[in-house]
């Protein structure tokens, strides 16, 4: 198959690639609000349990708190068992992950006779 990209056929191609990239745009937005509301369930019926009322972890077994807070507390389990996935996940999604630093030196070299010379 030979494709023959002139002016016309390239505006063509890009208008329907954008209109493709705005339908995903659309798709993974409607994932995440679809996504923000089950996360916001909770996981029994009835009141959901205020977190601040919890006094340890033994003590979240049975409560009825949303999905996500669920999801945090199995995480939590996980990292004090040993899994440094899990404790990894705590760190970056409690705001302690590290940033990574790139320092970059500059140093002066010496100049030398007749090097204003060679710049021309």
């Amino acid at each position: 198959m030979e494709f023959n990209i002139n002016k016309e056929n390239a505006k063509e191609l890009g208008r329907l690639g954008g209109k493709k990239s705005g339908e995903a745009k659309r798709r993974k937005k409607n994932m995440r609000e679809a996504l923000d509301i089950l996360l916001d369930l909770p996981l029994k019926s009835g009141k959901v349990t205020d977190v601040e009322q919890i006094r340890n972890l033994a003590d979240a077994k049975g409560k009825n708190v949303t999905v996500e807070q669920a999801l945090l507390i199995v995480q939590i389990q996980k990292a004090l068992v040993g899994d440094t996935n899990a404790l990894q996940f705590i760190r970056d999604t409690s705001g302690q992950k590290p940033t990574d630093q790139v320092q970059i030196a500059t140093i002066e070299l010496p100049k030398f006779e007749g090097e204003d010379e060679l710049e021309d």
